[in-house]
């Protein structure tokens, strides 16, 4: 009797971690622009808002995103300032995916405005005090770290993969 308990608890046990690690796909994300250091070190002076010395307002990197599933209508950018809010406080913008691509490059845009280059569209604007939709690097302190979280989602808005890449710090 003993034995049968055993057996069926460790079925449960692997069929519940085999349930919890069942996971979206990830997605493979990396910066094209040398400037961007690949995340690692400061952001770049074009990414940063219009704190910059040159009252310029910053613009997104420019990502690659290799691994997107089939059946994926839009990207999912969460711009995120990991020492301030959560996920996304920095603007959530959908960028559209129409032929099936399994690999992209998310062209860089303008922070701190209300217009969006074609394919992209707002999801949630940012939660700062300056204007716009997304919010480049713009930490009232120093030393805050960024990041973009992607999410590959179908035509239902269902989460197909993921991925995250570090912007870098400000």
């Amino acid at each position: 009797m003993l034995k049968i308990i055993n057996t069926s608890f460790l079925v449960a046990i692997f069929c519940l971690s085999t349930f919890f690690n069942a996971s979206a796909a990830d997605l493979i994300l990396s910066h094209i622009d040398p400037a961007w250091k690949d995340g690692k070190g400061d952001v770049p002076s074009i990414g940063i808002c219009l704190y910059r010395d040159d009252g310029g307002k910053g613009m997104s990197p420019p990502i690659k995103v290799t691994g997107i599933p089939n059946g994926t209508a839009k990207l999912e950018l969460h711009f995120t300032d990991e020492d301030w809010k959560s996920e996304g406080a920095h603007g959530v913008i959908g960028y559209k995916i129409t032929d099936g691509s399994t690999s992209v490059v998310i062209p860089s845009f303008k922070g701190e405005t209300d217009e969006l280059p074609p394919n992209f569209e707002e999801i949630s604007a940012h939660e700062g005090r300056m204007d716009g939709i997304y919010l480049p690097p713009c930490s009232g302190g120093k030393g805050h770290d960024y990041t973009v979280y992607v999410y590959a989602k179908n035509a239902d808005d269902e989460e197909l993969a993921n991925g995250k890449l570090p912007i870098g710090n400000y």
